[in-house]
């Protein structure tokens, strides 16, 4: 198969339709509803080879794209791979619980810290850009720990 996305191919619903490679995909979901009573099948390796039903196993014995599916499930060369062990889980004890301790949780909505600007919520724009420029000027920049 070439690698030329604009390869021109024909459209196996109606042979008539040029379409370039790259948009074949696309094409088949379309001409698929537009002939509802033509009975084909879809390559299991490839979901743009379309064949009529009698032909199919013809194509999954000689489809180019079958070649990924048998590297991957047979293994040509013995030496090429190193069996890996698993190894079970091991439970590890830990000392630390998070459930014991006791912490408060966050909440945006109390942070009166004076380096931080919180929008106003429930307030016309009007209201908002105000408390906005009131934050503006009493604001101050965050603590360098030096």
């Amino acid at each position: 198969m070439s690698a030329d996305p604009h390869r021109l191919l024909a459209c196996p619903f109606n042979m008539a339709h040029q379409i370039e490679s790259y948009r074949m995909h696309v094409h088949l979901q379309k001409c698929k509803k537009q002939y509802p009573n033509v009975i084909k099948l879809v390559c299991p390796f490839d979901s743009t080879h379309i064949v009529n039903s009698p032909e199919i196993d013809h194509h999954v014995n000689s489809c180019m794209r079958r070649g990924m599916l048998d590297n991957q499930l047979y293994n040509f060369d013995d030496n090429s791979y190193v069996p890996v062990t698993v190894v079970g889980t091991t439970n590890i004890q830990c000392e630390e619980s998070w459930d014991d301790e006791v912490a408060s949780s966050y909440k945006p909505g109390d942070s009166k810290a004076p380096h931080i600007i919180t929008k106003l919520r429930g307030a016309t724009p009007s209201e908002r850009r105000k408390a906005r420029m009131e934050k503006i000027k009493t604001y101050q920049p965050p603590p360098t720990n030096n």
